[in-house]
């Protein structure tokens, strides 16, 4: 297990161990001031977007003391007809596709559609953290995951060059969350 592990996993048994949101949001801060981007130049940037997105994903689930769902490998035979991949756009309609990592893409691609729809409906980030603001990173991480899929499985293709690229727009989403985190002062979220 690596370093980065660890600490995830002391911060969930933290966490459990301590009611107080005060007490896992200053754990966070810790986190945060060792694996951003930002804050720490010794690690590699896309690594510590991957780390930040991680960190921001756990933190939800605590705070909100939801249990962390564990992933399983290959889900999607379900969303399988006539041969073809299915799901419901953006439109709400049924659309098929029949390359499994353009599925994936498109369903990573839906994941971050619905963060950007919440943002741009809601003032999430304007010091507020709410309900709103936890559907987000759980949109986010949910996209973060789908597109590294997309990348195992198509590692030079156009699939996984789309899959970079959208992973690219989900960090940056996601280091906007963390910087509004440790800035705002409403709910007394984090202190100035």
């Amino acid at each position: 297990m690596n370093n980065f592990s660890e600490k995830i996993k002391q911060f969930i048994d933290f966490s459990q161990n301590n009611i107080s949101s005060d007490e896992i949001r200053n754990e966070y801060l810790k986190l945060v001031k060792e694996y951003h981007p930002d804050a720490n130049r010794d690690i590699d940037f896309n690594l510590a977007n991957e780390y930040m997105m991680n960190i921001n994903y756990v933190y939800e689930h605590l705070l909100n003391k939801k249990s962390i769902p564990s992933q399983t490998e290959d889900e999607y035979e379900s969303n399988m007809e006539n041969g073809k991949y299915w799901f419901i756009n953006d439109y709400g309609v049924k659309e098929y596709v029949n390359e499994k990592p353009l599925f994936i893409y498109k369903l990573g691609l839906l994941e971050y559609q619905k963060c950007y729809k919440i943002m741009f409906h809601n003032s999430v980030f304007d010091g507020k953290k709410d309900e709103s603001g936890y559907e987000v990173i759980k949109h986010l991480y949910s996209c973060y995951l789908l597109a590294h899929k997309v990348i195992k499985m198509d590692k030079n293709g156009m699939y996984g060059n789309m899959a970079r690229v959208l992973l690219k727009k989900a960090f940056k989403m996601n280091k906007n969350i963390t910087n509004g985190l440790r800035k705002s002062s409403e709910k007394g979220l984090v202190k100035k």
